[in-house]
């Protein structure tokens, strides 16, 4: 999978479709290399800065054979500058001049990036990963735990616990910390960030989630709301919730479309689970996909990450039914003919991919 060299890398389709984000099976296919490659990490990262900055130029994969014809072009015609200096010729080759100085201050930031990130070394994040269908359970350098739920993401600095506890979570992780008033333990998410001195709680901020939640089990944390410059503070069984920016909508009407605001936000009672009294926003940490009275669209995006799949949806009126439903070791196809009995839908799958259709 991996080229010989950076500069076949950064024109390779594939890998430009997961620097960019731009495609399921690309990411899920880099982010498995880099799992299975940690020593390739670290140049590939490298690689990414590149073409995110340089998002316009390197994205056409065809810029190598741009830069190899304009260069003939160029050569070509200063061989011909003698017997070819008319006032048309002059306007062409300015075109061509001042594209290839376009094209040479991409190439100069790029190599001005590597350089200057080559001369002065930087700290790499610690990060770790977790697949759709995947958990993962970590223990910190200060005895704390992080469970981590399906398609999530936990980064912190190399010395952590030395001077500060922080770390930044991107999608769903179970937090037992431990005790440490010196060093107050801080998880950052792109709506709040989360200050705790020792206790158990859980966080809910996925990419493109219509909702965004930290519920607290024990102990007590202080929520600092990024969007509303404000502070609360949550007691054992409470959970605050609130309502992240909507994502961009696409051609695509999927599980990833956004529901409306029909949700609560602010501070709420978790949620109990009346078979076995249980949270339900933390059942998943005992393998049980659990919810309450939660939208259809919701409800998609958490099967598409339990079961590694992908389901689109048809009808987007479909999308603000609510359901509940509690299952532990039922397939998903168990589980959406268990959800049809409530509110009507039909279904097809194909490999791995499920339509939902009225």
């Amino acid at each position: 999978m991996l080229h010989s060299n950076d500069e076949e890398l950064l024109t390779d389709e594939s890998f430009i479709n997961f620097c960019l984000d731009q495609n399921r099976a690309d990411k899920i296919k880099w982010t498995e290399f880099i799992k299975n490659h940690p020593s390739e990490a670290a140049r590939l990262d490298e690689l990414r800065t590149i073409i995110l900055l340089t998002r316009r130029g390197i994205e056409n994969i065809e810029l190598k054979n741009q830069i190899a014809a304009l260069k003939r072009k160029i050569d070509q015609s200063e061989e011909n500058t003698v017997i070819q200096s008319t006032p048309i010729f002059k306007k062409h080759r300015l075109q061509w001049i001042m594209a290839a100085a376009s094209l040479l201050l991409i190439a100069g930031a790029a190599i001005f990036y590597r350089i200057s990130h080559r001369a002065q070394p930087q700290t790499r994040l610690l990060s770790y990963v977790t697949q759709p269908a995947e958990k993962r359970s970590i223990t910190l350098p200060d005895g704390s735990t992080v469970k981590l739920n399906a398609d999530s993401k936990l980064f912190m600095e190399p010395s952590f616990g030395e001077n500060d506890r922080k770390v930044r979570l991107e999608g769903e992780a179970f937090f037992e910390v431990a005790h440490d008033p010196a060093k107050p333990f801080r998880v950052e998410t792109p709506q709040m960030e989360i200050k705790v001195l020792g206790t158990v709680f859980n966080v809910k901020a996925y990419k493109g989630d219509d909702l965004a939640e930290a519920s607290l089990v024990s102990g007590s944390i202080e929520l600092s709301l990024k969007n509303e410059h404000k502070t609360i503070t949550l007691h054992p069984n409470e959970k605050y919730v609130l309502h992240a920016i909507p994502p961009v909508t696409t051609a695509r009407v999927a599980a990833s479309s956004p529901t409306k605001k029909t949700a609560k936000e602010g501070i709420l009672p978790v949620m109990i689970d009346k078979i076995d009294a249980s949270i339900i926003e933390v059942s998943w940490t005992k393998d049980k996909l659990a919810f309450v009275d939660e939208p259809f669209g919701e409800v998609l995006k958490r099967l598409e990450r339990w079961y590694g799949i992908r389901i689109v949806l048809e009808d987007p009126s479909l999308a603000d039914n609510l359901y509940t439903g509690s299952f532990r070791k039922e397939s998903v196809e168990d589980v959406l003919s268990a959800l049809q009995f409530s509110k009507p839908f039909q279904y097809r799958r194909q490999d791995q991919i499920i339509t939902i259709f009225k």
